[in-house]
């Protein structure tokens, strides 16, 4: 058992339990453990047990936290350890019991079933026990359908932001060194396919008005009670259900297939492109403004990125970005654009020659019975083709119209 025990006058025989998650500490009613104090922050601080040590970090309190006498932003207390928020002091108590024996130990069977594709979801907040209760919150409302990332600071973030296919980032506007709002700019700009939200518990007017015109789709207030975060869950998830049918729909008779993968590239953005024509289906893969992978039938490569390039009608349908299982296409994008353009030049040079009906001076030149017409020019009098036995000349034209009968 490990508890926290009061050993300041102010909080004597005042103790909390710990349990194996996040706990917040303050002076406010939302804390895990309310301590009524002067010095006390509203949200002072936050602990979690560890195995047989407790880590405490401050949450930007006013007078701060003390462990072993100095000022600590994160820490690690022994068990028997004093540490101090503002001017209390608190004891970590720990009882360790024997652990059970390996008999007693039993494993879950391994299925192999296949788990779903998840909602990928970003939650961002200073505090470790939000993030840890909103989190599994959100993940039993949505019936294990979303996957929550977790980021308490905005390095943190901004790394998920890139290692993994992010639909949902929800954000925090009380951050340490770099602010929520400043967070939502930047991810707006690097990513903007990602819906982005605000959720804090500091709201105001401008504050709204300043993130909406920065990108975030929506501006709550963080809710005091389950139902009201179970409000927030609803309004959430039904913006990243309407994200996943979302889609970019065209034409290409009206937009090239070529620019809107210079689009993509010159944005960096990342994302399939699935293309759809009567000869053919495949996908182009474009990550963070590479082109990493095409298909095309069973052509892969940068030979199905020209075919696919080279369609002249169709659609195309812009997909979320999921690595591929092969990175078949190297080289920057504007030299894979132009050989694609170069190879598209030649297949329509060598189809138009195909095409072309090449004509030879017949070799049996006859003279028509109206070759010796007076009103016909000499060359065409003495030189009219032969095409065939029932074709008569009724006129001849050298720069004036010349009847052959001598009516008009």
């Amino acid at each position: 058992m490990a508890k926290l025990v009061g050993i300041s006058n102010s909080v004597a025989g005042l103790s909390y339990e710990l349990g194996r998650q996040w706990v917040t500490i303050g002076r406010g009613l939302g804390n895990g453990f309310q301590v009524v104090e002067s010095s006390i922050s509203a949200q002072h601080c936050e602990v979690l047990l560890r195995e047989t040590e407790l880590i405490v970090r401050d949450m930007r309190s006013t007078n701060g936290t003390f462990v072993r006498g100095a000022l600590v932003s994160e820490a690690v207390v022994q068990a028997g350890e004093i540490f101090r928020i503002g001017d209390v002091e608190f004891r970590f108590d720990l009882t360790v019991f024997p652990s059970p024996s390996k008999g007693d130990q039993t494993h879950p069977s391994k299925t192999g079933t296949t788990q779903a594709r998840r909602h990928q979801v970003l939650l961002v907040d200073d505090s470790m026990a939000f993030l840890e209760t909103v989190g599994e919150l959100f993940e039993t409302l949505g019936d294990k359908s979303w996957q929550i990332h977790r980021a308490s600071a905005a390095d943190k973030a901004l790394q998920i932001l890139q290692q993994h296919p992010i639909e949902l980032a929800i954000f925090d506007i009380n951050m340490p060194l770099l602010d929520g709002g400043q967070l939502l700019g930047i991810a707006h700009r690097r990513y903007p396919e990602v819906k982005k939200v605000i959720l804090t518990g500091n709201a105001s007017e401008n504050l709204r008005t300043s993130c909406l015109a920065n990108g975030a789709e929506l501006f709550l207030e963080k809710p005091t009670s389950p139902d009201g975060m179970k409000f927030v869950f609803n309004v959430l998830n039904d913006l990243i259900e309407w994200h996943l049918r979302e889609g970019f729909y065209g034409t290409l008779r009206q937009v090239g297939l070529t620019d809107v993968v210079q689009i993509q590239c010159l944005g960096r953005h990342s994302c399939i492109l699935e293309v759809n024509s009567l000869k053919v289906r495949g996908e182009i893969y474009i990550e963070q403004g590479v082109i990493v992978h095409a298909l095309a039938g069973r052509l892969s490569g940068e030979e199905a990125l020209h075919q696919l390039l080279s369609l002249n009608g169709g659609d195309f349908f812009m997909k979320q970005f999921v690595a591929p299982s092969d990175r078949s296409v190297r080289g920057e994008w504007e030299m894979l654009l132009m050989e694609a353009a170069r190879a598209r030049d030649e297949d329509r040079i060598s189809r138009a020659d195909e095409d072309t009906v090449h004509l030879t001076k017949p070799e049996t030149i006859a003279t028509s019975k109206h070759a010796g017409d007076s009103h016909a020019p000499d060359g065409v009098r003495d030189e009219i083709k032969t095409l065939g036995d029932n074709i008569v000349v009724v006129s001849t034209y050298d720069g004036k119209w010349h009847p052959a009968g001598g009516v008009k």
